[in-house]
């Protein structure tokens, strides 16, 4: 019985397992091929015109100071004032206080320099007055010349006659002598009155440098804004003292705001092919800030000094025009600029999509 039963189980189980297959065959679902359908595709159709165009070249840069300078003191000092907009951010006026220094010392120096030259002046006329009286007695002693001169001529002639002694005539002619000589010497008095009146004039112009020195000096304790502009990197605080040459704060000229953009090798050439200089072409900034669009015109105001070796690039500034401290623009924007490209005669403008493979447009 075991053995007969090692034989049916398999067979049955074999059975029941070909069954199965077969009834999962005829009962499988019979799927009915679709019709094939044609695919449409949605396209947008373009009318096409020969004409005259010239394109934009759109590029991306950013907001750069076309003037700004690092105001610095020109003297040394406490700081005893500072100006209200003084500040990070501050938006200061041309000819604006930024800050004071203390001016005791330079008002102080000021005076001691005007003292100085009001004695240079003072010894001056006395050296003036003092040749003026030399002039007039070298005058006088050359007219004692003049008449020893004619006394000793009066003598000659008497002692040839005989009525003039020897010593008389001796003496006539020691009496000339002497008076050349006092003339002599009045006459180097003269000239040395006038060096030193030369010398007091050259004093004198000494001493009025030293006043122009001090009044710039006493003018330099005032810092004010050389023009409209935006204050950044402020260090100078009320109290502070500083050193001849430390750093008070940077201004950048509102006015004079430049958008930085950097045209490609190609790009270059082309402008430069079409209409020579690029300085003085018009250009569009376009600032996006706040969901808006705010558009800024402007004109190329030069070139980069430098091409770039590696990607041949040059850098180009364009001037924004209406820039000022009401206005919102900074340096540090991001921006775009479009300048106009080269002009092509007769060409058709068709969306960068229509084209396929580079060449082929569908009609």
């Amino acid at each position: 019985m075991k053995s007969v039963a090692k034989v049916v189980l398999p067979v049955l189980i074999i059975a029941l397992a070909g069954i199965s297959a077969a009834w999962l065959v005829m009962s499988k679902p019979q799927l009915q091929p679709a019709a094939p359908q044609e695919r449409v595709w949605t396209v947008s159709v373009v009318p096409i015109a020969h004409r005259d165009i010239q394109p934009d070249i759109r590029l991306f840069g950013q907001v750069v100071a076309g003037r700004a300078v690092e105001l610095r003191t020109l003297v040394a000092g406490e700081v005893v004032e500072v100006g209200e907009t003084m500040v990070e951010g501050g938006l200061v006026r041309k000819g604006e206080l930024l800050i004071a220094i203390d001016d005791f010392d330079y008002r102080a120096g000021l005076d001691e320099s005007r003292a100085q030259l009001i004695e240079a002046r003072a010894r001056l006329k006395e050296f003036q007055a003092r040749q003026r009286m030399q002039s007039v007695a070298l005058e006088r002693d050359r007219e004692m010349v003049g008449l020893s001169q004619r006394e000793l001529k009066r003598s000659e002639q008497l002692a040839q006659r005989g009525t003039v002694s020897d010593k008389a005539l001796d003496s006539a002619r020691m009496e000339l002598t002497r008076q050349r000589q006092a003339a002599s010497i009045r006459e180097s008095e003269v000239q040395a009155e006038a060096a030193r009146i030369a010398q007091q004039q050259a004093q004198i112009a000494r001493a009025e440098v030293a006043v122009r020195r001090a009044e710039r000096d006493l003018a330099n304790t005032r810092l004010v804004a050389p023009f409209d502009g935006f204050l950044s990197e402020v260090q100078a605080e009320l109290g502070q003292r500083l050193s001849m040459s430390d750093r008070v704060a940077r201004l950048v000229d509102a006015g004079r705001l430049e958008a930085a953009v950097t045209l490609s090798d190609a790009q270059f050439g082309r402008l430069s092919a079409a209409g020579g200089a690029l300085v003085g072409v018009p250009a569009e900034v376009h600032w996006r800030v706040g969901g808006r669009n705010i558009a800024f015109a402007g004109q190329v105001a030069r070139t980069g000094a430098h091409i770039d070796t590696a990607s041949g690039g040059i850098d180009v500034y364009i001037r924004i025009a209406d820039t000022g401290l009401e206005g919102p623009l900074r340096p540090g924007a991001f921006v775009e600029v479009r300048l106009p490209d080269s002009a092509y005669v007769r060409v058709v403008r068709l969306p960068e999509s229509a084209l396929h493979d580079g060449n082929t447009v569908y009609v």
